[in-house]
């Protein structure tokens, strides 16, 4: 009888844990395939995510543009005027609205909706859906139109690589 009084106190202290607050995307996250950082911060009732970190971000000296050694642009916008601004500091995510069910009142399936992710290989603007999997797991649902067509990906929370110590050569 205790277990189930203690229970029953513990409760509403064990769903806050759950909960999930709109600040909770905050961070910065790493991209599946490790190929960017994202940085989503809070800005009253948007959540911008910005590129912070490219791990290629300079083009190899082959680049089949003609663009070696120069640092990684937006080269496939669509607006002439943008193709020369980097990819680091570039908004990637943008209008996404925080969102919980209202059968869901520890926020524990909180979702952050209706908003656009930036595909810089295409120059496109999408739209798209976030939600965590878990504190250091984002799943990132890109579509067209209909959420049922698009792609979801899963990007890692990560230090921000601004503050990380470099990595030592190799031998």
């Amino acid at each position: 009888m205790r277990l189930i009084a203690a229970l029953v106190l513990l409760w509403p202290v064990l769903a806050l844990a759950e909960a999930r607050p709109p600040e909770a995307i905050a961070g910065f996250w790493q991209t599946e395939g490790d190929e960017a950082v994202i940085q989503i911060r809070v800005e009253g009732h948007d959540f911008p995510g910005t590129i912070v970190w490219l791990a290629e971000d300079h083009y190899p000296a082959d680049d089949p543009r003609g663009m070696g050694g120069q640092i990684v642009v937006d080269r496939d916008n669509p607006d002439p005027a943008k193709r020369n601004r980097a990819l680091i500091g570039l908004t990637l995510l943008k209008n996404l609205d925080y969102h919980v069910s209202s059968n869901d009142p520890d926020n524990a399936e909180a979702r952050w909706i209706n908003g656009r992710i930036y595909d810089s290989e295409r120059g496109k603007w999408y739209d798209c859906n976030l939600w965590l999997a878990d504190a250091d797991h984002l799943k990132v649902h890109g579509y067209i139109g209909v959420p049922l067509l698009g792609k979801t990906t899963t990007w890692t929370r990560v230090a921000d690589p601004a503050r990380q110590a470099p990595v030592p050569p190799g031998p």
